[in-house]
């Protein structure tokens, strides 16, 4: 990820923040997280990507039910 993508991730982080309620710490990031999985979910289905999604905190249901696959697809990728 370069630096100016997330500079935009953090633009569209900081709005979804301020209509959270709560700490703003903790707020920011949900919201950050949020939109940094949205990113990645943005792109085609690859390795990388997968391997990124996860560590960012992605449920393989979750990626499963985008990208219209399977958990054994998951795998074998």
């Amino acid at each position: 990820m370069t630096y100016n993508q997330s500079k935009d991730l953090m633009r569209k982080a900081v709005p979804l923040a301020k209509k959270m309620q709560g700490d703003w710490n903790i707020r920011m990031s949900i919201a950050l997280k949020m939109t940094v999985i949205n990113f990645y979910l943005s792109q085609s289905l690859t390795k990388e990507n997968l391997r990124n999604l996860l560590a960012k905190g992605a449920s393989h249901r979750q990626i499963c039910k985008h990208y219209g696959v399977t958990r054994h697809q998951l795998n074998t990728l």
